[in-house]
C-alpha cells in the first residue's frame, strides 16, 4: 500500500487547484492555521451580539468608531446611531434625519475637546464627546447637543469615508478630499484629484494620507494616491487594474481590496501585485477591513463565500497565507449574507456588521468572535494525481491521526474523484462522498480516540480528500495527519 500523507495544514487556501505552498489546501473555513502547532483544528466561531431588528435599527451599521471615552459608536446606513459601552450594553442614541451616514470618525480640536464627526449626503455633523447624557434605551433620539448641519457643503456622493491622517481629519468628498484641521477649520476641497476619480477608501501610512478611488465611468480602473498636507497636490499615484479600490489596510504590508472579484493587491506605489482572490468573488466596504492578531482581515460579501477572510503571517519564518477564518453566524444558520458593512477590532474583540436578505425578509445585526464556542471547520485538500493524472489509481482507505478526541466532538472524512461536480452525498458538497467506518457510520466520535480508518475503495485518476471537524462548546478535534492508502496495483489501470 502506497501512502499519500497530508501532515501540514498552515498554508491556507491555495490559488491553484493542484499545488501550493507547504500545508496549503484547495478550500476550507473555520480552520486555525496560525497556531504554534501545525495541526488541523477549529477556530472560534462568530456569534450574533446585536440583532437590530429587535431595536430601532433600520439599516446596516457602516462604521464603528471606538472612541477615547471607552464607548464604540456605530453609524448606520439610514441615519441611526448606536452606542456600545465597554461592558457590551447597546443603546440607540440618535437618528440623523439627513439619512444614510457615509463616514464617521473621532477628532480632537484645539479647544481641548474630542468630537464625533459624521457625514451624510451633503452635511457634516458634529457632537461633543461625552456631551449630553445617554439615558436607557427608549427608542427615541436622545442626543440633544448634535449640530446635524455643522457644515453643508459636501458634494453628494456614495462615500464620505473619514480618517485621521497627516495631522487632520480627512473626508472623502467625490474627487475632492475634504478636511477638518486642529483648529476646526473645514475645507471641502483640500485636495483635488483628476476629474472622474471618486475617493472611496482612506488609510494612513506614516505621515501620509492614502486614498483609494474608483472611476465615475465605472471603467476597469482604480487608483491609490498619497498626499501630505504640506503638498499642494497629490504626491504619488498608482493605477490598479480593477474596477475601483474598495478598502485599504496597512498591516505587515500595505494591502488593498479592489473590484468585485474578491481580489487583494499589494501596492507600495511602485508595485501593484495581485496577492490572492476569494473563490466565487466578492468585495469589501471601505470600513470592512481591520487587523486581528497582527493579520489583515476583510469582510467579503457579494460572492459565493461571504464572511471574514484574512491575509498575512504570524511570524517571519512562516509564509503569507490566505484563509477563510469566519462565516457569519446567520450564514451558518442558512440566511443569505448580502452585505458586510464594518469590521473593527475593539478592545481585542472583533466586530462585524451584517445584512441578510432572504426573499422579502431583511435583517441587520453585528457578530463578534465567541470566546466560548469553536466553529465547525471544513478542510478540502488539493487535487492529487501522484504525478500521473493519465493513470487510474485505487484509493482504498484514509487514516486520521489525532490528539485524543475530546468528549462530544467528532470528525468525518470525505473524498472526490476525477473533479466530480455532481452526484455524491448532498450534505458533503457537490461531487463529494463521505467515507465510512467499518460500522458503516460516517462520523468518528469515540472519546479519547487517537486513530481511526475510513474506507473509500474508489478508483480515480485525480483524487481529493477532505475532513469535517465538529466541535463541542470550546473544544475541537485536532488532526495531525491525513493518510490515504493507495493500492500498489495503481499503475495497472489505464
Amino acid at each position: 500500500m502506497i501512502p499519500y500523507i497530508i501532515r501540514s495544514f498552515r498554508g491556507g487556501i491555495s490559488d491553484e487547484n493542484q499545488r501550493g505552498i507547504a500545508g496549503s489546501f484547495k478550500f476550507g473555513y473555520g480552520i486555525q492555521i496560525h497556531d504554534t502547532d501545525d495541526v488541523l483544528k477549529s477556530k472560534q466561531a462568530l456569534a450574533t451580539i446585536f440583532d437590530g431588528n429587535n431595536t430601532t435599527q433600520t439599516g446596516i451599521i457602516q462604521f464603528f468608531v471606538p472612541a477615547t471615552d471607552g464607548t464604540t459608536y456605530c453609524f448606520g446606513s439610514t441615519g441611526s446611531i448606536f452606542a456600545r459601552s465597554g461592558d457590551g450594553a447597546w443603546n440607540f442614541v440618535y437618528n440623523d434625519e439627513n439619512g444614510a451616514i457615509k463616514g464617521a470618525a473621532e477628532w480632537e480640536l484645539s479647544d481641548g475637546n474630542d468630537y464625533l464627526f459624521w457625514a451624510t449626503a451633503t452635511s457634516v455633523a458634529r457632537k461633543l464627546l461625552q456631551g449630553a447624557d445617554i439615558s436607557p434605551d427608549s427608542g427615541a433620539a436622545r442626543w440633544t447637543d448634535v449640530s446635524a448641519d455643522w457644515k453643508t457643503t459636501l458634494d453628494s456622493t456614495d462615500w464620505h469615508t473619514m480618517k485621521n491622517a497627516s495631522g487632520q481629519l480627512n473626508i472623502a468628498n467625490g474627487n475632492y478630499l475634504a478636511s477638518i484641521d486642529y483648529d476646526g477649520n473645514f475645507d471641502p476641497a483640500d485636495l483635488n484629484l483628476r476629474p472622474g476619480n471618486l475617493i472611496k477608501a482612506l488609510e494612513e501610512r506614516d505621515d501620509y494620507a492614502i486614498l483609494g478611488s474608483y472611476r465615475k465611468d465605472n471603467s476597469e480602473e482604480g487608483h491609490i494616491w498619497s498626499w501630505i498636507t504640506t503638498a499642494t497636490n497629490w504626491v504619488q499615484k498608482k493605477r490598479i487594474p480593477v474596477k475601483g479600490v474598495n478598502s485599504l489596510i496597512n498591516a505587515e504590508m500595505p494591502i488593498l481590496q479592489g473590484g468585485d472579484n474578491g481580489e487583494l493587491f499589494f501596492s507600495d506605489f511602485v508595485n501593484a501585485v495581485p496577492l490572492h482572490g476569494v473563490p466565487g468573488g466578492g468585495q469589501t466596504d471601505p470600513s470592512g477591513v481591520s487587523i486581528e492578531d497582527d493579520i489583515a482581515i476583510f469582510g467579503f460579501y457579494g460572492g459565493t463565500y461571504p464572511g471574514l477572510w484574512s491575509y498575512g503571517r504570524k511570524r517571519k519564518n512562516r509564509p503569507h497565507t490566505f484563509n477563510y477564518d469566519y462565516r457569519m453566524a446567520k450564514g451558518v444558520l442558512g440566511s443569505t449574507i448580502s452585505q458586510i458593512g464594518a469590521v473593527e477590532m475593539v478592545n481585542s474583540e472583533l466586530l462585524a456588521s451584517w445584512k441578510t436578505t432572504d426573499g422579502s425578509t431583511i435583517e441587520y445585526g453585528v457578530d463578534s468572535v465567541s470566546s466560548t464556542t469553536k466553529a465547525t471547520a471544513l478542510y478540502e485538500g488539493l487535487e492529487f494525481s501522484g504525478g500521473s493524472p493519465h493513470l487510474k489509481k485505487q484509493f482504498d482507505s484514509v487514516k486520521l491521526t489525532m490528539s485524543p478526541l475530546p468528549s462530544g466532538t467528532s470528525v468525518s472524512v470525505k473524498y472526490k474523484t476525477d473533479k466530480a461536480t455532481t452526484g455524491g452525498d448532498s450534505s458533503a458538497g457537490a461531487g463529494w462522498k463521505y467515507a465510512v467506518l467499518g460500522s458503516g457510520a460516517t462520523t468518528f466520535s469515540e472519546e479519547g480516540g487517537t486513530e481511526t480508518i475510513f474506507i473509500i475503495s474508489a478508483g480515480a485518476k485525480v483524487y481529493e480528500v477532505g475532513a469535517e471537524l465538529n466541535p463541542s462548546s470550546d473544544t475541537t478535534p485536532e488532526i495531525w495527519a491525513i493518510t490515504t492508502f493507495i493500492g500498489d496495483e495503481a499503475n495497472e489501470y489505464v
